[in-house]
């Protein structure tokens, strides 16, 4: 049975639908580090390939995320998009396994291609279901759960995953053997989708007053009117969520491989220095996203930039593995921080139009992930290996100002608003 303090910050279905996630999230951290490591070290992939091998999956990303937006807030089932991406992605599982046990590049392309198509009819509409079972007060909190579940799933995952493959490899040339988990983790996209059919009702949301009548509700949503300040905001805002993931896919792909290139060799040893900065940072979210919804956005955008700029550096300038381990750790956490402070903001900006605006969210993010990992491939073959951190730092640094005006012209037209004051505002925002 459902605690108090969760009635008042979820509804009762939200605790199931999040944990099915953990199903769906068995391959992320093995998945993303096998393609960079067998394209880099089995396949030659030179920097700019790696680039284009994580900037295809974004392709596809961005392409059902056009059609994702437009259906999110008219379809009537959100559950079963969730359906399609979760059947679309254990698919593309099986097609990563075929290209790497058959050593093709083009079918880690098309993989990529397939995941990333599927990814958009998966996490637009469970996004908009987060905010639509959650209390405001506690949105950061509810994406931190999200994450959390992303988590507990990556630690399942590794270990199962990890454990085949370090014995594998230790002991076998068999890639049937090897790399098998990923179909595992496949299936188990299968079996997360057909959950969410029979778990989640969508049509229960979350209500931050009880009494309010839900035809109050209804007018209220139904009159939402974007201002020009709102429209503006959320535009630049927007544009700067691109170039924000322009900068932060810039070095994400080359992270693995810096590692195996400049501090060990032994991919076994790199699994499990790399391992726990993911998931430690996605188990400690659903804290951190509840500190995070009790400060202003701007102070969240402001600390989490400068902090990750900073262990970036320090990052790049350490040729100690277990120094690096930790380092990582904060760095992914700053990152996973970032994230929650802007999707609690966005998911304020309007509750008719949120779909649209979770569509938008990631439309203008993919583009940013397209260009990023081929201009860091470019820096990574022209310039040195620890070009694209060094790029990244200086462009973190440069957005803040930006992210400052965006939120400046946002917060006063926000549908949900803040319920805490600052100076800063001087009770005008």
């Amino acid at each position: 049975m459902q605690s108090e303090k969760n009635w008042e910050r979820y509804t009762y279905d939200f605790k199931p639908m999040i944990q099915i996630v953990i199903l769906n999230s068995l391959g992320f951290f093995f998945l993303e580090f096998i393609i960079q490591y067998f394209a880099s070290q089995q396949l030659n992939a030179t920097g700019t390939q790696m680039g284009l091998i994580f900037s295809v999956h974004v392709i596809g990303q961005l392409i059902s995320s056009f059609f994702t937006s437009i259906i999110a807030d008219r379809i009537k089932s959100k559950t079963k998009l969730i359906l399609l991406g979760s059947f679309g992605r254990g698919f593309a599982y099986f097609v990563f396994y075929t290209a790497i046990v058959l050593n093709s590049l083009i079918g880690l392309v098309i993989g990529g291609f397939t995941l990333g198509f599927f990814v958009g009819f998966f996490w637009i509409p469970f996004n908009t279901l987060i905010a639509e079972k959650s209390n405001k007060n506690h949105r950061s909190q509810a994406y931190g759960k999200r994450d959390s579940a992303i988590g507990k799933g990556l630690l399942i995952g590794s270990i199962i995953g990890f454990t085949i493959f370090s014995w594998g490899f230790q002991t076998t040339d068999n890639a049937f053997i090897i790399y098998s988990p990923i179909l595992m983790f496949g299936i188990a996209n299968f079996i997360a989708g057909i959950l969410f059919i029979l778990k989640v009702d969508e049509s229960i949301k979350f209500m931050d007053n009880p009494i309010k009548s839900n035809k109050s509700i209804t007018e209220e949503v139904s009159t939402t009117v974007f201002s020009k300040p709102l429209l503006i905001g959320s535009v630049f805002l927007l544009v700067v969520l691109l170039l924000s993931n322009v900068n932060g896919s810039l070095a994400k792909p080359f992270l693995n491989i810096y590692l195996l290139e400049v501090i060990e060799s032994d991919p076994t040893i790199v699994i499990w220095v790399y391992m726990p900065s993911g998931i430690i940072s996605m188990l400690i979210a659903p804290k951190l996203g509840e500190a995070l919804d009790k400060i202003h956005p701007l102070i969240g955008i402001t600390v989490s930039s400068v902090t990750g700029s900073i262990i970036t550096w320090f990052l790049i300038n350490t040729t100690n593995l277990w120094i690096f381990a930790i380092l990582l750790i904060f760095d992914i956490t700053i990152v996973g921080t970032a994230s929650l402070v802007l999707i609690n903001l966005l998911s304020r900006i309007t509750l008719k139009h949120r779909g649209k605006i979770m569509g938008f969210q990631s439309i203008f993010a993919s583009f940013g992930c397209i260009v990023g990992p081929i201009l860091g491939g470019l820096a990574w073959d022209n310039i040195s290996l620890s070009a694209p951190f060094i790029i990244s730092i200086f462009i973190e640094l440069c957005l803040i100002p930006f992210y400052w005006i965006a939120v400046f012209l946002i917060k006063p037209h926000l549908t949900e608003t803040y319920n805490f004051k600052l100076k800063i505002e001087r009770n005008t925002i």
